[in-house]
């Protein structure tokens, strides 16, 4: 509830909701009502508008599965150390490691953190699509001014739906009225299965979509149903309600009832497995007991995908499969550029761009800030193989000259009594 009341997300879902009715005017144009075929193509659309993000996060993979056996090294070198001084010294020997290739240990953190408010501003738009399509919505109006007021007590006389006005006799020419916009707004949720906000609502008294298509007849009707037909299937109802929406359901719509999920399952385990052999080299992997956890994660991820879309409204399995599938086309497609272009050209560049970023940083902030930490840096790094620095260094030889000059009989001793002499001659 909280994200998708988040004021970032629900900007950038005003701004998708721009696009997906951009997409439905295009399709209405062509005579085609299908909130099935509109969602496909908002999908391709925004996996689209997220292909630089995704060359980034691609581009910092490769250059990690690199850098990772020379961090790993520098790991090792300093194990079972735990001082500042030399966790210092370690932090700085990284922190070249990244300097090399131009990148730094967030470059694919931060990719994943902008993606994040978009992907969940993706979801609320399919969610409600009436919401924030206009025409959509109308459509959604034209229906319930239909509806006489038995069939608006028996379908949507709950609280959640229409709160304090749950015994009022109220008609569908009543709802649309400007007086009951919220309870309108639920009864169209109550249809969609979910609203906007995250939240879930039903149809009063456990009734089912395809029985308030069955109720409540008209041209109204007919265009609800049309727009919301996929393969024979409710995109707002989840594949398992539209199995069991049917008395009699045909083995047609219990084959593309099912191939939603199982698709969505399929395309996700062969996403992973493409991810995971792209990075095979990454430094996780070499992490004890990493290795085994991120196989079982391989083949639990694709079982949830499975399990949710089997759930969700179809709506949101028709995007899960869809963006799973441009993604990896995506993955094949920036590999193999990837692989043309280098990465010698790749690590050139982005040392040229973290170069400047540097310049401009130190322009904005000034460079003490950047002086001190290199000093820091420096004097943990100016520590000699035998874990002392230059000023320990001199300070234990200063007190082996003085433990030498005590010693009776010894050179340095002899040595301090003729200076002494000199001293006193010369006065």
């Amino acid at each position: 509830m909280f994200l998708y009341n988040n004021p970032l997300v629900k900007g950038l879902a005003s701004l998708m909701g721009y696009i997906m009715e951009g997409i439905y005017f295009v399709f209405s144009q062509m005579g085609i009502l299908n909130i099935g075929l509109c969602i496909i193509v908002f999908t391709i659309v925004i996996r689209m508008f997220l292909l630089p993000m995704q060359v980034k996060q691609q581009k910092f993979s490769k250059l990690n599965a690199i850098m990772s056996p020379e961090i790993k090294a520098i790991q090792e070198k300093y194990k079972g150390k735990k001082d500042q001084e030399t966790q210092m010294k370690q932090q700085a020997e990284i922190k070249e490691v990244y300097a090399k290739y131009g990148t730094s240990p967030t470059g694919s953190c931060l990719q994943l953190l902008i993606q994040m408010p978009i992907l969940f501003a993706l979801y609320a738009v399919i969610r409600d699509i009436p919401h924030y399509v206009s025409s959509v919505h109308k459509s959604y109006e034209k229906f319930i001014y239909g509806m006489n007021a038995q069939q608006v007590k028996e379908f949507f006389g709950s609280k959640s739906i229409l709160g304090k006005y749950v015994n009022d006799k109220l008609t569908g020419h009543d709802l649309v009225k400007p007086k009951f916009h919220n309870q309108l707004e639920n009864c169209i949720a109550a249809m969609t299965g979910t609203n906007s906000t995250g939240a879930t609502l039903k149809l009063a008294h456990g009734h089912k979509l395809q029985d308030l298509f069955d109720a409540v007849h008209g041209a109204a009707t007919e265009v609800i149903i049309r727009l919301n037909n996929f393969l024979g299937l409710n995109v707002g109802s989840s594949p398992s309600e539209n199995i069991g929406s049917f008395k009699t359901a045909s083995i047609a719509i219990i084959i593309a009832a099912l191939a939603i999920p199982l698709l969505s399952g399929v395309f996700q385990f062969v996403s992973v497995q493409l991810t995971t052999r792209m990075n095979k080299n990454n430094a996780a992997a070499d992490v004890p007991g990493m290795g085994g956890s991120m196989k079982i994660m391989n083949f639990i991820m694709p079982i949830f995908s499975i399990y949710m879309c089997y759930i969700l409204p179809v709506g949101i399995g028709i995007y899960w499969c869809i963006g799973s599938l441009v993604m990896m086309v995506q993955q094949l497609c920036i590999n193999k550029y990837l692989d043309k272009k280098g990465m010698d050209a790749i690590i050139e560049e982005n040392r040229k761009k973290a170069a400047k970023k540097a310049e401009r940083k130190k322009a904005r902030k000034g460079i003490y800030r950047e002086n001190v930490i290199d000093a820091a840096q420096n004097k943990a790094k100016a520590k000699d193989e035998s874990g002392m620095s230059a000023a320990e260094k001199e300070a234990k030889l200063q007190k082996a000259k003085e433990a030498a000059a005590k010693k009776q009989g010894s050179l340095a001793a002899k040595a301090n009594l003729v200076s002494d002499y000199n001293k006193k001659n010369d006065k």
